[in-house]
Formats: structure tokens, sequence, C-alpha cells
């Protein structure tokens, strides 16, 4: 083959047909069916980013409404009648294709207008393809649409834009508009493959992918880059070399750099940076691989390999393999990073500083990480800890059933005759008492705030207390406690009235003088308890009840009786600092201690 007759390979290889058209199915599936139905619009604006198809399937289109050799309802261009024939070989008096980034003056659109008023040549319509038609002037478009609205029947328009947003409004609202995809990078490959079959050109998986990448969507570019390739590498394509013929950062290195970051090696991934900017690499274009890298590795992480669709077998399994090293956490905070620093790029007066920064930083983030995780358990430490006395208490409202060995039952309390009532005992001896603290963690200093321990006692609970054991009978509803327990639950089944949940838990100790002595841990329930609607509740709850029918309530503050469990705070930070490593590299570093501690 002559050079004169060259041809590159996207001119050779563009598609001719509706079903050649690549990752475009349903443009061509609508325009298939518009013209079986013969709905053909009069105007239609093609939109997409470039190289993904638009002004061919523009051609193919123009093509197939003035073929004359389709048969049987055949929608398809045959390619070998005389108008298909005139349009390849440019002689087509029926179809027109115009640059409007050069002919977008009002008076071009004017020539246009007069244009379209001639009958076609040879053809059924005449077709106007207008390529980039964003680049019209406003003018050139308000010169256009009384055209577009009625143009003559025998007359269509295309429009092909990657910037539909550039174009009026008013042209818009007269289009039928269909919006192009990008082309995904495995139906680049698997047309790269079918052309290298074509062109006897043997290429391995990985070469395709890189070119495809160096595509980024758009088959136009992807099979320029292939020419490329070919040109520099001859008719085989190998990864390795083609990677230092397209000057392409090797994939070998991003997995090297993200090794270097998992062993927080801050020295090696310097020095890698330093191979990159010798070896002729611009570093922005370094770090923008990194972060499609670090992408594939959060993506293996979080959807499996299976998800990599962009990329070669050999590399899935080498994505799978390198991801076992990061969590999903740390695989983000580096995308942050990287986005920051991308950001940072543009306006930075030494790139390379920026970059190398931004590794150093990278190479750390275990252990900020980790930092943070250990921060993470002590704010949850000294939220467990703030909580447990409140938790405990919870346990320990309901006095025991029986009276502790070694102590006597107290002396029962005498009450009127109609107040026949057993009665909860008050304490005459009390329990160990109990300490309970709370701590926080603070840098290199002693313990701050000494204790101020609470001395808390339990009160126990009898399981038959009665001043008149004959008339036990008589109770049915059981002992002071049990009966002051009902009203609790009644009262509970009553969220609309304001702390109507406040009181559970709390005792009954004794009834005198017409009045419920009820013991409560602090004031803030005597204050909730002051809600109107709420001592109206206690009081007509207490009405259906024989025993306190006549009797009032009286909070009193007994702490005491709300005792909490004792935990070594000291031990549970032991356990937490074996647990985190960078939590004990904290404390021997800074001298973390327990506040108020003893």
């Amino acid at each position: 083959m002559s050079r004169s007759q060259y041809l590159v390979t996207a001119r050779k290889y563009r598609p001719q047909r509706f079903a050649d058209l690549v990752a475009q199915g349903h443009v061509a599936q609508a325009l298939m069916n518009a013209l079986k139905l013969e709905r053909i619009a009069h105007a239609y604006l093609f939109t997409g980013p470039r190289g993904v198809g638009k002004t061919t399937a523009a051609r193919i289109l123009a093509k197939a409404i003035n073929c004359t050799g389709n048969e049987n309802g055949e929608v398809e261009p045959c390619l070998t009648c005389p108008s298909c024939d005139d349009f390849e070989t440019q002689r087509s008096l029926s179809i027109f294709e115009i640059d409007a980034a050069s002919n977008n003056k009002v008076e071009d659109i004017r020539e246009l207008r007069d244009n379209v008023r001639i009958p076609p040549q040879g053809g059924r319509r005449k077709v106007y393809i207008v390529d980039e038609v964003h680049m019209l002037s406003n003018a050139a478009f308000n010169a256009l649409l009384k055209t577009l609205e009625e143009p003559p029947p025998h007359v269509l328009f295309i429009f092909a834009t990657t910037e539909p947003h550039k174009v009026l409004p008013t042209i818009l609202s007269r289009c039928q508009r269909f919006d192009f995809r990008r082309i995904p990078s495995g139906e680049i490959v698997t047309h790269l493959i079918e052309i290298c079959d074509k062109e006897k050109i043997t290429a391995d998986e990985d070469a395709l992918h890189l070119i495809a990448d160096k595509g980024d969507g758009a088959m136009r570019d992807a099979l320029s880059v292939f020419d490329q390739a070919v040109a520099l590498c001859g008719s085989e394509l190998k990864y390795s070399t083609l990677t230092d013929a397209l000057r392409v950062v090797d994939a070998d290195l991003y997995f090297e750099a993200t090794r270097h970051i998992a062993e927080r090696a801050t020295g090696p991934i310097l020095s890698l940076a330093e191979k990159v900017i010798s070896d002729g690499y611009d570093i922005r274009e370094f770090l923008n691989g990194l972060a499609e890298h670090v992408r594939h590795l959060l993506v293996t992480t979080t959807l499996g390999p299976t998800a990599l669709v962009d990329v070669s077998k050999s590399l899935r399994e080498r994505y799978t393999k390198a991801a076992t090293l990061f969590s999903e956490t740390t695989l983000l905070r580096l995308l942050m990073v990287m986005d920051e620093t991308q950001a940072r790029l543009p306006a930075s007066s030494s790139p390379r500083l920026t970059v190398e920064l931004a590794l150093i930083k990278m190479t750390h983030m275990s252990e900020s990480s980790d930092l943070s995780e250990a921060l993470e358990q002590i704010r949850r430490i000294e939220q467990t800890m703030n909580g447990n006395s409140q938790q405990q208490m919870r346990r320990s409202q309901e006095p025991v059933n029986q009276v502790p060995p070694g102590q006597t039952s107290p002396s029962p309390v005498h009450h009127p005759p109609s107040q026949d009532i057993p009665v909860h005992p008050a304490t005459t001896q009390q329990p160990p008492r109990q300490k309970t603290r709370t701590a926080s963690l603070a840098f290199g200093q002693p313990a701050l705030n000494p204790t101020n321990s609470t001395e808390q006692t339990s009160l126990p609970k009898q399981n038959q207390t009665s001043q008149n054991p004959g008339k036990e009978s008589a109770n049915p509803k059981g002992t002071l406690q049990e009966t002051w327990e009902h009203v609790q639950k009644i009262i509970g089944q009553n969220p609309d009235v304001q702390g109507s949940s406040t009181l559970k838990n709390s005792i009954a100790i004794e009834i005198h003088n017409q009045s419920l002595e009820v013991a409560v841990p602090n004031e803030v329930v005597i204050m909730v308890a002051q809600n109107p609607a709420l001592k109206n509740l206690i009081k007509s709850t207490m009405q259906s009840f024989p025993q306190f029918s006549n009797v009032d309530v009286k909070f009193v503050v007994r702490p005491d009786l709300f005792p909490v469990v004792e935990v070594d705070w000291d031990a549970e930070f032991q356990k937490l600092k074996e647990k985190i490593p960078a939590l004990k590299l904290l404390d021997s570093a800074f001298g973390l201690k327990l506040v108020n501690s003893p």
C-alpha cells in the first residue's frame, strides 16, 4: 500500500451502518425505529463527549434516508447504491456537512437558508449535518430559527455538539435530542481486538487496556493512540514497551508506591518520586495515575475485583492482593489527600514539593488512622464511665428480698388503724459502702480533680414485712413496694405526659401521716415530678388502689438507696492499650493518665 493511500485507523474503520456503532445502541435503535415507522423529525441534536460517534451517526442517518438500495423494509444503508456511493466519494448533492466553528457568522446561515429552498438532486431529502453547532453566534442562531421551525418538507437538519448548554433554548426546543455515552474501556478493547485481527497485529491485553485508558472514553482518541503505538512498536504491541513508547507511568510504579504507603516507608516513596521525575514523567500525571490506582483498590475492597471492568484480568489479581494491605477507611483518606493536592497544584509554585508532601502525608496515614481510632475508644470509655452510674442504678433499684446475715429485722412502724398497709423498712443497718468514680485522660499530667467519692448504701428488701401478719390476706396487692410498682407501670404507659417515665424504679419507703414517702436518686426527678399534668396523673392513678386512696406522695432524695458497682478503670485502660498499639505509643510518649483516678 502506497503512502498516499494510507488512511488512519479512525477513518479506515469508521462505522458505516447503525450496527457498527460502538456503545451507542440506544441511539441506533431509536433512529432505526423512526426510519421503519417513517417518523423522521425535521431536526435532530446529537450531544455527547468528543469521539463517541455523533457525526458518524449523523452520516449513517443521512445515508439511510437517501439510500435507494434498501429492500424488504431494511433501514440500514446498503452502501452500494448510487446515493451511498456518491456520499462516500464526496459527490453527493443531497448531503452537506458544515463546520459551524468556521461558518458561524450570520451571513453563512443566510446563505444556508437560501440553499434549503432548492429541492434535492438525486436524493429523497436534503440533509444538513452541522458539526459543533454551539460555535454559532447568537445572530446566526436567530437567523436559523424560522427556517428550523418550519423547514421545507425535503430538508433535514442534524446538529452535533459537545456543549449543548451553549445552544440557545429556542434551538433546543425545536430539535429531537439524543445523548451519546462515553465508551467503556472494555468495549474499546473489544473493538481494538477486531482491528488487530484485520491488520495482522499482535497485542497483549494489558497493552490494549493501556490504549483504551489513554482514549478516556473516546473511540477516536483511542484509535489515534493505537496508530501511534503501531508506529512506535511495529506489529507487536507489548505493555512493557508501550509504556516507554507512550511515556506512560508503568502500573508497577503505582503498586510499588502503595506498598511503600502501607509499610510507612517515607524514604523509599520519596526515592520513587525522584525516579518518576528523572525518567521524564510529569509529576502531575503521576499523581493523577496514583489516584486512579487507589480508586481501583477501593473498588476492589468494596465491590470485589469483578467490578474492575476497565482493567485486564492479570491486573485484577494484583489489585486483589494489594487491596488486602489497606482498610476501606484508609483508602478513602488517601483519595481525599490526593484530591486536595490536585486542587492545590495549579496554584503551586513548586508542584514537585506539593506532590512529595502529599506522598509523605500518605505514608503516615495509617498512624493517624490508628490514633483516630484510639481517641474514639477514649471517648467511648469516658461515655461509659459517665453513664455507668445510671446503668447500675437501673439494675439495683429494687431492694433485696432477704435481710442480709448478721442484721436484725427492723422494728415495725405503727400507723393509724385505717392504714393497714405493709411498710417498707427504713434502713437501720447499712451494707458496706461502695465508691464510684469517673475518669478521663490527660496528657503528661498527674491525676487532676481528686475523686469526691459518693458513699452509697443499699437497702435490703424484705419479702414479707407487715406490722400485723394476721391481716396480710387483706392486702391482695402485696407489699408496699409492689403496690407502688403497679402505680409506676400505669404511669409509664402514658407517654403523652411529660416525665411519665421519670419515676420508673423509684422506691416506696413508708406511709407516715397520710403521706407516702418515695425515694428518688436526685433532685432532678423531684423537679420533673412538679409538672402539674404528671402530678394529676399520679394522684388519679393512686385513687384506683385502696392502699393509696387517701394518701399523698412525698418525694425524698435518697442516693444511698441506689448503689453502683465500682469499675477498675485502670485495668480497663491497660487492656485498651494492649488492644491498640498506637494508644500504647501515645501513652509512652505523652504520659497519659486517668484523671479523677486515685
